[in-house]
């Protein structure tokens, strides 16, 4: 954390060492509603989408809304992420659960993540004209204003809703506590040091519970590759107040092999 140090509520002082060991850093979203190049980092939009490439297509057959793009080049680097190419999330325009197979979070049918390691930098390889896609409407669009990615460097603890929390630290969060705002320090701890917003990096937010599970193959995902969060300003949700999540296992990222990637969102 350098000459940084991590703010806590003065309950979890006394924790302070355990906490601060676990620590992550990540990439901050900020979400600025507005047109975009097709090399931008992005919500919504037109896809960064090479000549020779394939535009991805659900199980139906239907093209692919791009949900979020992030090139890799205008992000501050945290490893073990890229440094460069253009990181893609596609999304089912017809699927009512935007994308998700409960039963297979990992099976991208109907949700696509494509990454494209070398951007082409002459525009006239790139699709841009993309009148071959049918106007479904944005009934099953979590998302419907284009916007720019801004992005910071941040850190922050595990969440106390990441499944590693009790490996990770010791902390009764279900003591009684005398404040005036939360009754226990597990209110306390999930308002105070959440992980809710856009992000790349770092630890996920969820709203109901992490669907990953210690000693299950879920657990074996490890990284939050990308979490998208509700955002008013640029009328992105998924349900009612929702967000989303995209884990990878660590082996997989470093090869840059994004094939296998448990995509997760919940609602209140």
């Amino acid at each position: 954390m350098g000459n940084q140090s991590l703010k806590l509520p003065k309950e979890f002082e006394k924790h302070r060492s355990e906490l601060e060991k676990t620590v992550k850093s990540f990439v901050c979203i900020h979400a600025e509603r507005g047109e975009t190049t097709l090399y931008e980092s992005k919500f919504g939009g037109k896809p960064y989408l090479p000549k020779t490439s394939e535009h991805p297509k659900d199980e139906q057959g239907n093209y692919m809304n791009l949900f979020a793009q992030i090139n890799f080049e205008e992000v501050p680097h945290i490893e073990p992420m890229p440094e460069s190419g253009i990181l893609q999330f596609y999304l089912s325009p017809v699927d009512d659960m935007y994308g998700l197979d409960f039963d297979n979070p990992a099976d991208q049918k109907n949700f696509r993540v494509v990454y494209h390691p070398n951007g082409v930098k002459d525009e006239s390889d790139l699709v841009t004209d993309f009148s071959y896609m049918p106007d479904l409407g944005d009934e099953y669009d979590p998302i419907v204003q284009e916007a720019k990615m801004i992005f910071n460097l941040k850190f922050a603890p595990v969440p106390a809703e990441d499944f590693r929390f009790e490996d990770m630290v010791k902390i009764d969060l279900f003591e009684s506590i005398d404040h005036p705002d939360y009754e226990d320090l597990y209110e306390l701890y999930s308002e105070e040091l959440g992980a809710e917003g856009h992000k790349v990096g770092g630890y996920p937010y969820f709203t109901q519970q992490d669907p990953r599970e210690k000693g299950d193959p879920t657990g074996d995902y490890k990284i939050l590759l990308f979490q998208a969060d509700t955002d008013d300003d640029i009328e992105l949700m998924f349900g009612d107040s929702g967000v989303a999540n995209f884990f990878i296992k660590e082996e997989d990222l470093r090869k840059r092999n994004f094939t296998d990637v448990l995509y997760n969102w919940d609602c209140c």
